[in-house]
């Protein structure tokens, strides 16, 4: 089987986007439930993230996979790193439907709430795990995955705040910070060769190395006897 690698780049480029997306959505939704409450915006909310999930593993299976597991499983097996973004898209997934869960029970908070603020964080925790897993991608592609990363934790630190503080700036800030890392996503570029094989090349030289200096004396002769 013969793999296209340019593939795996134009697969991350959209799951980029595909979050991205999901993660905007979330953060309107957010801003406009603190000052309207209802289970509408938490359900529309947990749906758009529950399906960008599905969106990203039907995006690894058509693009790297062209549809078929086999040759998934194969093309896997050339980028083992590309299974973060198989892993982001189950916990994407997940997220959904714990904040789909928590808002049809109508609870603002609790357990749900706990769940989906976890797996939240360990999608920022992965953002973070995509920049040292690909070590060869450029400096600015790591600088970026680090900052979503980061942004993403805040997001969770603040919305946690909340639960216990109750503070309407920390509301803001949770759906701010949701927007912050939204926009980063979608204005990502991944790079055509960044998921490429690298080549090294090692070049021999053929120069003999220089002969050992010389420094012995010659014996002294010895003297005719008179």
């Amino acid at each position: 089987m013969t793999i296209d690698f340019a593939e795996f780049s134009r697969a991350s480029g959209a799951i980029h986007l595909i979050q991205g997306a999901a993660l905007l959505l979330l953060g309107a939704a957010e801003a406009y439930a603190i000052d309207n409450s209802g289970r509408k915006t938490g359900l529309a909310a947990g749906a758009a993230l529950a399906l960008s999930g599905a969106a990203m593993f039907a995006v690894i299976l058509a693009l790297p996979g062209g549809w078929d597991l086999g040759q998934l499983s194969e093309a896997l097996s050339a980028r083992r790193g590309f299974y973060l973004f198989v892993a982001m898209s189950c916990v994407f997934c997940a997220a959904g439907l714990s904040l789909i869960t928590g808002a049809s029970l109508g609870k603002r908070g609790g357990g749900w709430q706990a769940v989906f603020l976890a797996l939240l964080a360990f999608a920022g925790l992965l953002y973070f795990s995509l920049g040292w897993r690909f070590q060869d991608q450029p400096r600015e592609a790591l600088v970026l995955h680090y900052a979503m990363g980061a942004t993403l934790l805040l997001a969770v630190a603040a919305r946690a705040a909340d639960s216990f503080l109750k503070r309407r700036g920390l509301r803001l800030a949770w759906a701010v910070l949701l927007l912050a890392t939204g926009l980063q996503l979608v204005t990502y570029r991944e790079g055509a060769q960044t998921f490429a094989p690298k080549l090294v090349t090692i070049e021999a030289t053929s120069e003999a190395p220089a002969p050992a200096a010389n420094n012995a004396k010659p014996a002294d002769k010895k003297r005719a006897a008179d």
